[in-house]
């Protein structure tokens, strides 16, 4: 037989959003919309538009489930004891009030379509693509709508609140939208011409593609180059294109040690001159990165680097390029060692994620986890700095740590295949990872 209805005196009135929710219970959204998925708690009311609207007694019922987690709790055991343990009030408390937002409309599509991808429904997510288009202009709708719910669903799955699946069906389906447009493109109107693509072993190209893009609608000449462009012969490629500006960008930490050496094949070229820009997501998340590739960073934004580039393109602006930055000769050797020890040293950080970890990691996550801390020790090791092993969760899988493989172990596995006068050198950086 049910238990009593928890919280049963606190208003249900729907009147919050799911920033507002966040907000006040420390919850980040990504959680909220997996824990009503899965459990069924809370099941927020809609409005007319779309997006939910929780209330007061929802967020009483998630602090009270958070409480719980953060005492050891696992969720689905905590849902269980809902109605049985917690309580039918609380002490009176001020009212929360909604967050009010710019953009709530595309915020409300932006939930619905992650709703929808979640449920496989491909004619739903198109059919909201199609009516943001119809009410909105391009750019706000790529910028505002599309790369937010990509965001999104990559942070879903990179915490466990998204499987692969969804996380590539609807990144397919609004690369096929994007296309779609970019297709339709009239031709350049300007004079001035963009090679742009994906920094090399860099697969994340939404954001770049949206970018080649915008400045084609500017009307520029964009040649793109897509996913991971190779550094192997890209001076031959770039001597047969002649463009004025080379963009790539980079999301994930182990292709942003390959940026440099993708500058200085650029700086060869004539026709490029010193206009080699860089940016993406991990330079935006770790400020301090940007210093460290020669070249022009692109900004923080897609929007700073499409004006950036429109002005480098008009010749209105002209900054003054990064200048190349020698790594020490230690952790250039550093990096030789490590990089000639790269498959074995992952296969037995695997073998340790997946004996320490036990049932809470399968052998092909704990194969990607290792594969993406050494290929970030690598970058590191390349652009001379730790900072690029501190980028933020929603970049990177679960650290090392969160399955109990702590220094100890980490030290003890690179020094077996690193040699022992490597670990001064290395010392820091592992403790990072």
């Amino acid at each position: 037989m049910p238990g009593p209805e928890p919280f049963a005196d606190i208003p249900d009135e729907p009147l919050l959003n799911i920033k507002a929710v966040s907000q006040s219970t420390n919850i980040e959204p990504v959680t909220l919309r997996a824990w009503e998925r899965r459990y069924g708690v809370p099941k927020p009311a809609r409005s007319e538009q779309g997006y939910r609207l929780y209330s007061e007694r929802d967020v009483a019922i998630l602090r009270w489930l958070k409480s719980k987690v953060d005492a050891g709790v696992k969720i689905k055991q905590a849902v269980a004891m809902l109605r049985t343990q917690a309580p039918q009030s609380l002490p009176h408390t001020s009212p929360l009030r909604a967050i009010p937002s710019e953009s709530t409309n595309l915020e409300a599509m932006a939930e619905n379509m992650l709703d929808a991808a979640h449920e496989f429904d491909a004619a739903r997510v198109q059919q909201i693509i199609s009516q943001a288009f119809a009410l909105f202009p391009v750019e706000d709708v790529c910028l505002d709508l599309l790369l937010p719910v990509l965001q999104e669903v990559g942070h879903e799955w990179r915490t466990g609140a998204a499987s692969l699946h969804v996380e590539h069906f609807l990144t397919n389906l609004i690369r096929q939208q994007v296309l779609a447009l970019d297709a339709a493109m009239p031709l350049p109107s300007r004079r001035g011409k963009v090679v742009a693509g994906c920094a090399p072993g860099d697969l994340h190209e939404m954001g770049v593609l949206i970018l080649a893009m915008i400045l084609r609608r500017r009307g520029w000449e964009v040649v793109y180059l897509g996913q991971a462009v190779g550094t192997d012969r890209l001076e031959d490629a770039l001597e047969a294109i002649q463009p004025d500006v080379v963009v790539m960008a980079s999301s994930a930490l182990e292709s942003s040690g390959d940026l440099p050496e993708a500058a200085r094949i650029a700086s060869r070229a004539d026709s490029v001159a010193g206009r080699f820009v860089f940016g993406g997501t991990l330079f935006s998340s770790v400020p301090s990165l940007a210093d460290r590739v020669p070249g022009i960073y692109g900004g923080d934004t897609l929007v700073e680097a499409v004006q950036r580039i429109d002005g480098l393109l008009s010749g209105s602006w002209q900054p003054a390029p990064n200048e190349p930055r020698p790594v020490p000769d230690a952790l250039a050797s550093a990096y030789e060692v490590v990089h000639r020890s790269a498959v074995p040293l992952s296969e037995h950080l695997a073998g340790m994620l997946v004996e320490f970890g036990g049932d809470r990691i399968t052998p092909r996550t704990a194969e990607a986890i290792a594969a993406e801390a050494v290929n970030a020790l690598l970058a590191a090791l390349r652009l001379g700095t730790t900072a690029v092993l501190e980028a933020p969760e929603y970049l990177i899988r679960p650290s090392l740590r969160e399955y109990g493989i702590g220094a100890e172990q980490i030290g003890g596995l690179f020094e077996y295949f690193a040699g022992a006068d490597m670990m001064p050198i290395l010392a820091d950086y592992l403790a990072r990872l």
